[in-house]
């Protein structure tokens, strides 16, 4: 049986230089790629900023897979998001 591709993961940030860029396996959540693209970033939660993952127009449910969201795709290009609460 094939392996099912790696998926080439691109998360860009308003507030970030550079891309965050890696392969990623079908199965691993969005929760991961945000987490690894935060720490590439190093983005940290404050407490009052909440960081999520957006894609074709919708927030990314933290449990969705990178296969779930590319499709037959092997590439995927997110977009890093703020949301600052006021405590």
């Amino acid at each position: 049986m094939p392996q099912p591709h790696e998926i080439k993961i691109t998360v860009t940030s308003a507030l970030a230089g550079h891309p965050y860029q890696r392969d990623y396996a079908p199965q691993m959540t969005a929760t991961s790629v945000l987490s690894d693209a935060l720490t590439a970033f190093g983005f940290a939660s404050d407490g009052t900023t909440r960081y999520y993952l957006f894609f074709d127009g919708h927030e990314v449910p933290p449990e969705a897979t990178v296969g779930e969201l590319a499709g037959h795709a092997k590439a995927l290009h997110l977009k890093l998001r703020t949301e600052t609460t006021n405590g």
